[in-house]
């Protein structure tokens, strides 16, 4: 028994191998679970990396959309700055265009009624030519002074071309000063885009190391990727061991290759940016220059554009100081000759006077020596006698008069104008011994004569019916207007007067030449057909252009009826 006790026991060997074995397959089940874990965590890590993938794609193509979307926006906005400033460019040249338009238009309409009033001047003053030295000194002062309007007229317009001129070339001037500041303003974009590009060049061709102090914040993408990709580089190394670490150390030996290849190649861009940006600032200098330059000029152009503006100020103002003067002198003179016409006004009702006691006399002496009745000598004395007589039952005063006056109608008698109150005749005599013939003038045909000088507009309008009686007449005006004359068309300013049923006076003006028309129409001259178009004619208007309907101007010149036949 002793010597048993003393003996190992061989159930404790089996024991222990089945401990040792037990360890082992609880090992070998711990390493098939950490496989398992970590097959479950590759699983888990390349879901990710395609998540990743995709989220990275969309990422990518949504920035590009972006960046996309917002070169549209840039560009369609830079189009409508261009539209804008185009039609802003064009509404300012409308503007103006429509402002010289209408000052061409105020300027030709200005021309045209100096232009008429200088032909119907001409013709009133051709017209009284052959009167009296009164009239023809009136009709000389007149045209001076007309002469002299007309001059400064020619000067104004004058001025007024020249400022014209000034300001299309100051237009001109602001046009390039605004191009070239609009020119400057996209240098300066052009110039801080390219500072920006440069900016951000440099930024990205430093190559700074990742800072590690600073964790990144939690939850954030940067986080995850980069704790991913640590993962992914350490699980990689784990698995590979040394060929591994070999691989990453060549992976990045390329890298830092790649890296500086890039930082090469940026840097030749910053420098290239840097000599793009010293040539735009040379550009920017130049055009600043130019701009420099423009505004000295524009500076003389517009000290030039108001030392012409006082310049015309002061010609306008001497103009105007000389027409005051003129007027002045002139208005004096028409004192000075109403004086005259008042004392010759009184000389005139003294010498009626002196007629009417004269013709008492008379009467009295052919009561004494033929003994009749004061009834009876009176109805003796001849008709002339009676003409005498009728001036002593009312108180005329002669006011206006012409000797040897020739009528539009041909005839030259000597013409006064009689006025008692508002009574008006006229009284003309061929001669010293020749027949009186008297015509009473309506007052309403002082409406259609000058205000100026009526009694002057009134002689030139008075002629002689070679009627049966002979009769003294002041001429019916039936209209004046332009007029195409055949038979090229030529325009002429043409007057009609009616001194009878068969009698008619034309005057004309060649708006072209300016030469004189004359044509005077008798029963002898007056075709049928023109009789015929005048006798269906109503009213004024339509015998005046019957009458001008029936004319022609000849190669010579002349105004002649248009009878039918070359």
């Amino acid at each position: 028994l002793g010597s048993s006790s003393l003996q190992a026991s061989s159930s404790m060997g089996s024991l222990d191998f089945v401990r040792e074995q037990a360890s082992r397959g609880m090992q070998a089940d711990k390493f098939q679970q950490a496989l398992a874990d970590n097959a479950k965590l590759s699983r888990k890590v390349r879901a990710l990396q395609d998540q990743l993938t995709i989220t990275s794609a969309k990422k990518e193509a949504f920035k590009a959309q972006a960046q996309r979307l917002e070169r549209e926006f840039r560009k369609g906005r830079e189009q409508s700055d261009a539209m804008q400033k185009d039609l802003l460019e064009a509404k300012r040249e409308a503007g103006q265009l429509n402002k010289e338009a209408q000052e061409a238009i105020s300027m030709m309409a200005e021309m045209r009624k100096a232009h008429i009033a200088e032909v119907k001047l001409l013709q009133r003053g051709l017209a009284a030519r052959s009167g009296s030295d009164q009239l023809r000194n009136r009709v000389n002062e007149m045209a001076d002074l007309v002469d002299k309007v007309g001059r400064a007229v020619v000067q104004r317009d004058e001025a007024i071309r020249d400022r014209t001129q000034m300001q299309a070339q100051l237009n001109k001037a602001l046009k390039d000063l605004r191009s070239l500041s609009d020119e400057n303003t996209k240098f300066r974009k052009q110039n801080k885009q390219l500072s920006d590009s440069l900016k951000e060049a440099r930024r990205k061709g430093q190559c700074a190391r990742p800072r590690t102090s600073a964790p990144p914040e939690e939850g954030s993408d940067s986080e995850f990727e980069d704790e991913i990709r640590q993962f992914e580089k350490r699980f990689e190394i784990l698995e590979e061991g040394p060929a591994g670490l070999d691989v990453l150390a060549s992976n990045l030996s390329k890298d830092k290759q790649h890296l500086e290849k890039r930082v090469r190649a940026q840097q030749d861009t910053v420098r290239s940016l840097n000599q793009t940006v010293e040539n735009w600032k040379q550009l920017g200098g130049q055009k600043d220059q130019q701009i420099k330059d423009l505004s000295t000029k524009l500076e003389k152009i517009m000290r030039d554009h108001a030392s012409f503006e006082e310049q015309i100020a002061q010609k306008q103002r001497e103009i105007a100081l000389q027409v005051e003067e003129e007027k002045a002198a002139l208005e004096a003179r028409i004192q000075e000759l109403e004086l005259e016409c008042d004392n010759a006004r009184a000389d005139a009702d003294g010498m009626e006077k002196a007629s009417t006691r004269l013709t008492r006399e008379l009467v009295k002496v052919h009561e004494q020596y033929s003994g009749a009745a004061p009834a009876a000598a009176a109805c003796t004395i001849t008709s002339g006698a009676m003409t005498a007589l009728a001036p002593a039952s009312r108180n005329w005063a002669r006011v206006a008069g012409a000797d040897s006056m020739e009528l539009k109608t041909g005839e030259r008698l000597s013409i006064d104008v009689f006025r008692d109150g508002e009574a008006v005749e006229l009284r003309a005599r061929e001669g010293a011994d020749g027949e009186e013939l008297r015509v009473t003038v309506d007052t309403g045909l002082f409406k259609e004569l000058d205000e100026a000088d009526p009694y002057a507009d009134l002689l030139s309008r008075t002629g002689v019916n070679v009627g049966s009686p002979r009769r003294l007449v002041v001429s019916t005006r039936l209209g004046e207007k332009e007029v195409e004359l055949k038979p090229k068309g030529t325009r002429v300013l043409l007057s009609a007067y009616r001194y009878g049923a068969k009698h008619f006076v034309l005057i004309g003006t060649d708006l072209a030449s300016q030469a004189m028309l004359n044509l005077t129409i008798t029963e002898a001259t007056l075709t049928p057909e023109l009789e015929a178009k005048i006798s269906a004619s109503e009213g004024d208007a339509a015998t005046f252009d019957a009458l001008a309907s029936s004319l022609k101007l000849s190669d010579s010149g002349n105004l002649l009826l248009d009878t039918g036949s070359d």
